[in-house]
């Protein structure tokens, strides 16, 4: 009898372990966090299984004070330590980190009415491209060549979260991506409010650290400007004159002497607030139950007008090939990733999708494990959204697979999931192509060199090495949202 709180005790210690981690997948639960990204009832559990842990730690000690006390005293050495541990590790808190940001009003496409060039799309690449940008210059001491883009105390924010001897940023992945706010469609000039939820490393002499982050970053730019192509938009030539970015030491263009300092010719970052950041790398060995797999599926609002809009301007659209093409990427993506070998699927994702799951890969190979789902199958496919602008369309969809999702160590040990149990789960997948793309499945020239490229033959010019994954020759995936998180 006496050895039953013993184990009892060890039986919630174990499930309060288990409750706060989450699964990796590709697309799907990828701890870019350190875990419990996706977690929403994993905390609910564990505090729940807290409560009652402590109130059997008072039954313990009042029932049988001899086994009791003891524990408690056990327990508060482990609190205290575990406080002080985190106290140590420099967490930075500013907002309310892990708390979900409401979706942005639907304003952001109404800057078409005043900028018939703006792209969604190309905005998302935009902000991505810049963020890995500055990061990885503050970590080579280059921030102000970004002078053009972002202000001196945006620079002077991002500079201050390294130490003095910080060498270089490295393993920048995006993990989430959020519009907060739109605001001043009705004036001269517009601003945005965008959240990312990020992952990097910095480097010092005495060894690395990786860090989870929520960045909140302010841009601005004016309402009646024409946004850029695609192709001049990735923070690399200077808003004013085009030209490769190169700046002077007071922040003017090179080419045009033009110091930016405002939105007048591109998005401009005013401000950035660090809202938390944590001592954190990815995390993949971990379990926790699907979230919003039941949830009714989020359609587009006036979807079926949006769908019939579509299919009068592509009287030949294929909706059966369309759903090929979807199960095509997805099973691709599921044998690369078993594999661990991404660079087969590059012509299958945009580049900034691409460069995330390539991170993911580059975290297993350097743990010495593989994820795997075994019996992978897309059981339903529906789709939800369609939208275009003057560059791209894009068509969303809500899948539904299933399979036996494991992670295994370099010895095929099951280091997390199973390989029996069979996992159900759904997510939104957003597939982009050029408005203007070549469907005939004929060579086209290389937008880098010119040279003649099969469609869908590669994701990289054979003759000049330029990426091809802009959508040019067929749709390919561009953002993977999670359905407990999507919006719409």
């Amino acid at each position: 009898m006496r050895r039953r709180p013993w184990l009892l005790l060890l039986v919630l210690l174990v499930a309060l372990n288990v409750a706060v981690t989450a699964y990796a997948r590709v697309g799907g639960g990828d701890s870019y966090s350190g875990g419990g990204s996706s977690g929403g009832a994993g905390g609910a559990v564990g505090a729940e299984l807290l409560f009652y842990l402590f109130r059997f730690l008072f039954w313990l000690t009042i029932h049988y004070p001899a086994i009791g006390i003891p524990v408690d005293i056990v327990v508060l050495i482990v609190v205290i330590r575990w406080l002080r541990k985190k106290n140590a590790q420099s967490v930075v808190t500013i907002g309310s980190p892990g708390t979900r940001t409401p979706a942005a009003p639907r304003r952001l496409d109404d800057l078409r009415r005043f900028d018939p060039n703006f792209s969604e799309i190309t905005f998302t690449d935009f902000c991505y491209s810049l963020y890995a940008r500055a990061h990885h210059a503050r970590g080579t001491g280059d921030l102000g060549r970004y002078a053009p883009y972002l202000s001196e105390a945006a620079r002077n924010t991002l500079q201050s979260l390294g130490r003095k001897n910080l060498t270089e940023v490295k393993g920048i992945v995006v993990g989430a991506f959020r519009i907060v706010t739109v605001a001043g469609l009705e004036s001269s000039n517009v601003v945005v409010k965008i959240v990312f939820e990020s992952n990097y490393t910095e480097g010092y002499p005495g060894g690395d650290t990786s860090w989870y982050a929520h960045e909140q970053w302010t841009l601005e730019r004016r309402r009646d400007l024409l946004s850029p192509p695609p192709e001049k938009s990735k923070a690399d030539h200077c808003p004013r004159c085009g030209a490769a970015l190169q700046t002077r030491t007071d922040g003017s263009c090179e080419y045009c002497g033009v110091r930016v300092q405002s939105g007048a010719f591109q998005w401009y970052v005013q401000t950035i607030a660090l809202i938390s950041r944590e001592p954190r790398g990815p995390l993949l060995t971990s379990n926790v139950p699907e979230q919003g797999t039941n949830r009714p599926t989020v359609f587009q609002q006036g979807f079926a007008a949006r769908r019939t809009a579509f299919a009068s301007a592509h009287p030949g659209f294929d909706w059966q090939g369309f759903e090929r093409r979807v199960r095509e990427i997805a099973t691709e993506l599921q044998d690369a990733w078993t594999g661990r070998n991404w660079e087969r699927v590059r012509p299958l994702e945009s580049d900034s999708l691409f460069q995330t799951h390539r991170y993911w890969i580059d975290a297993y190979v350097r743990q010495g494990l593989r994820n795997v789902v075994d019996g992978y199958r897309i059981a339903r496919i529906e789709m939800v959204k369609i939208d275009s602008d003057a560059f791209y369309e894009s068509i969303t969809i809500r899948l539904w697979a299933e399979g036996r999702d494991h992670t295994d160590d370099a010895s095929g040990k099951v280091v997390a999931g199973s390989q029996q149990e069979l996992r159900t789960w759904s997510e939104y997948w957003t597939f982009i192509r050029t408005v203007h793309g070549d469907r005939s499945g004929k060579p086209l020239p290389c937008p880098n060199c010119g040279a003649p490229v099969a469609a869908g033959s590669t994701g990289v010019c054979p003759y000049c090495g330029g990426k091809l994954t802009a959508g040019t020759f067929d749709w390919v995936l561009s953002r993977i949202e999670q359905d407990e998180a999507y919006t719409g």
